[in-house]
């Protein structure tokens, strides 16, 4: 049996790891628990800051030697003081890339723990890309989202990949279902992706397929 903790940016990426991505992960033998980082006596996610991440990545670590820790964080709009955001390549999957590879770096250097146990995930540029694999399914979620869930077609189709996307300030994926009348994130988000379905996300979305095959093929810690 294989653990593994997810370390989530908000509420919609913890509820789409339980509700969606958890369930598929058990025919692997792989058991995920979603997290997020305390950014107040009283709050959980979001507000993310690189010294908070690093924080709590390493006392995840430390916790248990048995688990593995990955994260699920939006390239869009990372703190400034996040490791390797200063990334400077144009391609959005090869700059996620990049900053988890700073990442890994700083965590494994700060926790000193097995650096196998810890893999982080950029998704590029938000949760919400993955939405973006076939927007046929925003109409059947919700009728009166037909005629907007075209012009999203539009966009997808005038991007790479779902994941490619931009970062625009009126542009970027979450901000473009705000054309969805009475579109909630954390309500719509997940049941938009389960509609969609895992098969489709990975095949459309490149860096995300890479992240999945990585956690279905993890060994057993030893």
């Amino acid at each position: 049996m294989i653990w593994v903790v997810v370390v989530c940016e908000g509420r919609t990426e913890r509820d789409f790891v339980m509700q969606i991505l958890g369930p598929e992960l058990t025919d692997s033998n792989v058991f995920v628990e979603a997290r997020l980082i305390p950014t107040s006596p009283k709050g959980k996610g979001g507000a993310l800051s690189g010294q908070r991440v690093l924080r709590f990545l390493r006392d995840t670590l430390r916790q248990r030697p048995d688990t593995y820790v990955t994260t699920f964080f939006d390239l869009y709009r990372l703190p400034t003081d996040f490791p390797g955001v200063g990334a400077s390549s144009s391609d959005p999957l090869e700059r996620a890339a990049a900053i988890e590879e700073e990442l890994h770096k700083e965590v494994r250097l700060l926790a000193q723990r097995r650096p196998d146990r810890f893999l982080p995930y950029i998704q590029p540029h938000e949760f919400e890309a993955l939405l973006f694999s076939d927007t046929s399914h925003f109409a059947r979620e919700q009728p009166e989202w037909e005629q907007p869930a075209e012009e999203l077609a539009a966009a997808r189709r005038g991007a790479a990949s779902p994941e490619h996307i931009n970062d625009g300030e009126d542009t970027h994926p979450s901000a473009r279902l705000k054309q969805l009348p009475g579109y909630r994130k954390v309500r719509h988000g997940p049941a938009l992706a389960e509609r969609i379905g895992l098969d489709c996300m990975r095949r459309e979305c490149a860096h995300f397929g890479n992240w999945l095959t990585r956690l279905e093929s993890l060994p057993v810690l030893r």
